[in-house]
């Protein structure tokens, strides 16, 4: 193979790259966004927070949201908030009891879609989701 087509190839290979990363970053954050909607849309944060939550335990005594922010230090990126909360409940939903010492203590993120906010997993890596929702102007969509 000559020279001249190894560097086609590789010009090609680039460009490639540089049209499909952009791509599946964009479609995946879509698709997140619009999981997050179809789970439900929350007015605030704190809200979807109380609202899973009585949705994840039973026999629940009393909620109290410790937290609720940008998940960045410096506040930027409002778009992306953490709460996390304690839950004194009689057990889980899945079955699971609860530490006999004192409440279950949760952590959710959300992000904010232009009619409210969703709840997204940290499996779902929703810190990722609010980077690229900022990259294609996304955020309150």
């Amino acid at each position: 193979m000559s020279r001249r087509k190894i560097i086609l190839l590789i010009g090609l290979a680039v460009m490639a790259y540089a049209i499909l990363i952009p791509a599946c970053a964009y479609g995946y954050t879509i698709f997140q966004l619009g999981l997050g909607r179809l789970e439900g849309v929350y007015p605030n944060p704190e809200e979807g927070m109380r609202t899973r939550l009585e949705d994840s335990y039973i026999g629940i005594q009393r909620i109290e949201i410790d937290h609720a922010g940008p998940n960045a230090f410096d506040g930027s990126n409002p778009h992306i908030w953490f709460v996390t909360a304690r839950v004194w409940a009689d057990r889980r939903a899945d079955g699971h009891a609860l530490h006999p010492n004192g409440p279950d203590v949760p952590g959710s993120f959300f992000l904010k879609v232009h009619d409210g906010w969703v709840y997204r997993p940290e499996g779902s890596f929703p810190e990722l989701i609010g980077y690229f929702m900022k990259v294609f102007h996304l955020e309150g969509q």
